[in-house]
């Protein structure tokens, strides 16, 4: 069973939830918000996290899909995240695509991880 977390809940976020829950071979651990999380409610009733106590969940995570906006969050977040967790972001900003991969792929062969970036 592959354990997956999700970081950042909008629209992308909800599709990931809604995603995995199609999957029998997928079960989703929670949801990491920087918003507070008691006023998060998911769709499938999954548990919703602080986002600063991510790295509580380490051994709890397999893969941490990265679901923030590519102008702002994800050239943060993805680094940030792909240091402690293997990581699945959809950033698209395509000019910038190279200068986020180089930033990624430092933090994740830093942690050990691997990260896949631009996806979907």
């Amino acid at each position: 069973m592959l354990r997956i977390a999700i970081a950042g809940y909008g629209n992308l976020g909800r599709g990931v939830e809604h995603a995995v829950a199609q999957n029998p071979d997928m079960t989703l651990v929670g949801v990491f918000t920087r918003r507070d999380p008691s006023t998060v409610k998911t769709v499938t009733g999954a548990p919703v996290f602080a986002l600063s106590d991510v790295t509580a969940h380490k051994n709890d995570i397999d893969v941490m899909i990265v679901c923030g906006g590519s102008a702002t969050d994800l050239p943060e977040m993805t680094p940030a995240l792909a240091e402690r967790f293997n990581v699945v972001d959809s950033f698209d900003t395509h000019a910038k695509i190279p200068e986020h991969f180089e930033k990624v792929d430092a933090a994740a062969l830093k942690g050990n991880h691997v990260a896949l970036i631009s996806g979907g």
